[in-house]
């Protein structure tokens, strides 16, 4: 198996970062109180920092945990040994976990100006 077969979906977990990240600094600056906005930027980066830690673990515990495994490690340095399927498998699920915690996050904030939901804020222009 050639290793080009990543390049997809690194190219767009790389774009869908970068986006990412101009919309959460442009959030975080909109939604906390004046004084606060640096404590917004630090916030941003601090969560960088320790979602590169939880990625690190992440890969440290799955080569923990399947190297004894019959089907042997799934992050071998071969690509061909390898199962590395399934640790796209588990990023997959905790990608859904946290899919489905956002959308809880988002159905229950409330924005600064007093707004339910941008659904809403729409509607109130149109009309």
């Amino acid at each position: 198996m050639s290793g080009l077969w990543l390049v997809p979906q690194l190219a767009l977990a790389g774009l869908s970062e970068g986006f990412n990240y101009i919309a959460q600094i442009e959030f975080y600056y909109k939604q906390f109180p004046e004084n606060m906005r640096s404590i917004a930027g630090s916030s941003f980066f601090a969560g960088l920092a320790l979602s590169s830690y939880v990625s690190g673990f992440l890969v440290t515990l799955v080569h923990r945990v399947t190297t004894g495994s019959k089907t042997g490690d799934w992050l071998d340095d071969d690509l061909n040994k390898g199962k590395l399927d399934c640790f796209y498998y588990v990023i997959a699920g905790l990608g859904i976990v946290n899919f489905g915690y956002f959308l809880l996050c988002a159905k229950w904030y409330r924005y600064k100006n007093g707004a339910d939901s941008t659904a809403e804020m729409a509607t109130k222009h149109i009309v």
